[in-house]
């Protein structure tokens, strides 16, 4: 039976690397967000496995009473996880372009009796939310599938409190993953600070501070 389970795990590796390289050929000549048909089967057993949810949110830094935004939430694999962590005191705002990702993940909250979670329809470059409104902004598989990322980036730098914290986390099997350091050049560009990053090749998050004095400039 080990045995079997073992083949299957393969396969299934096998099939999610072969889609993937087939997605990042066609997403190199065309960026779009992960059309919603398919958000439905990118929270599994095998991705939870690589990108353990509690582990992200643990190197992303979530804290008790924060005030926090999420953009592209997807199934929610990560607002659950986020908002259980902010307890009654914090919020969590989950922010996607695509309506029916945000009808599914209203059911979802609804169906679970999460009631600190505020999911909206919005664009990552029009946020919905006054200056300096959050403690930190995370994505998960987000950043690299905005074609223009430069302007979603000074976007939340807006929306963040001046001590406020950005963390992105990324994971292999995405077919847009990008390095660490790719990541890194593409917020410090924007006036963001680096942080820290955790995590290994197969999945990290890399934490970015608000570059206060950029600001200024």
């Amino acid at each position: 039976m080990e045995a079997v389970f073992q083949w299957l795990l393969v396969i299934l590796l096998i099939l999610v690397l072969w889609f993937g390289l087939v997605v990042r050929l066609v997403r190199r000549y065309w960026h779009f967000p992960i059309p919603h048909t398919v958000e439905r089967f990118i929270d599994n057993p095998f991705r939870r496995w690589i990108q353990p949810p509690q582990e992200v949110m643990d190197w992303a830094g979530i804290v008790e009473g924060a005030q926090v935004l999420e953009i592209g939430p997807g199934s929610g694999t990560f607002s659950l996880e986020c908002a259980r962590r902010l307890a009654r005191g914090g919020r969590l705002y989950a922010v996607d372009i695509q309506p029916e990702v945000i009808r599914r993940l209203e059911e979802k909250l609804k169906s679970g009796g999460v009631s600190n979670v505020i999911p909206k329809v919005a664009s990552a470059y029009e946020l919905p939310f006054p200056s300096g409104s959050f403690d930190e902004v995370f994505m998960v598989a987000v950043l690299a599938e905005i074609p223009d990322r430069g302007k979603a980036l000074r976007e939340i730098r807006r929306v963040l409190k001046e001590d406020g914290t950005l963390a992105i986390g990324e994971v292999i099997i995405d077919p847009d993953y990008p390095r660490q350091k790719t990541v890194i050049g593409w917020c410090e560009r924007e006036g963001y600070r680096f942080l820290d990053a955790k995590g290994r090749f197969a999945h990290y998050v890399v934490r970015f501070k608000k570059d206060v004095k950029e600001a200024w400039n």
